[in-house]
C-alpha cells in the first residue's frame, strides 16, 4: 500500500483497532445507527402541535427510542445498542405509525445513519 508516512486508512485501522477501543469510539460491531425525521403537519394540526406531542413520546417511548430535535424536524436513534437490522425494523414500525396519524400530512424518513460519525445534513 503506498500510502504518505503516518497515514493509515480508515478501514485498515479499523480491522487492528483493539475491541476495547472500538467500542469506547461506536466502530464495527459497536456501531450505532440513527434517522431523521420530517413531518409536515396538517394546518388545524400544525397550530394544536401539542395533540401529536404526547402521543409521539409514548409510541417512542414504546419503541425504546429517543429523540432530538424539533416536532417536525428529529433524529431518532435506539436507546440501547441493536443491530442495523433491528433498527431498520424500528424506523419501519414509527414511519407506519406517523402515517396513520391523523395530524401528519407527511411524514419522511432519512436512510440509516452512522449515530456518531454521520453523514449529517447541513
Amino acid at each position: 500500500m503506498n500510502c504518505p508516512t503516518g497515514f493509515v486508512p480508515a478501514l485498515l485501522f479499523e480491522r487492528t483497532m483493539k475491541k476495547r477501543l472500538r467500542k469506547k469510539t461506536y466502530r464495527s460491531e459497536f456501531q450505532e445507527f440513527g434517522w431523521y425525521v420530517t413531518l409536515v403537519l396538517k394546518s388545524d394540526a400544525a397550530q394544536q402541535g401539542s395533540s401529536l406531542w404526547e402521543p409521539l413520546m409514548a409510541q417512542v417511548d414504546d419503541l425504546d427510542l429517543m429523540m432530538g430535535g424539533s416536532l417536525v424536524s428529529f433524529f431518532v436513534q435506539p436507546v440501547i445498542r441493536i443491530t442495523k437490522e433491528q433498527t431498520q425494523h424500528r424506523q419501519q414500525q414509527l414511519q407506519q405509525w406517523l402515517t396513520q396519524r391523523p395530524e401528519v400530512a407527511q411524514a419522511t424518513s432519512s436512510a440509516l445513519t452512522d449515530a456518531w460519525y454521520g453523514p449529517f445534513p447541513r
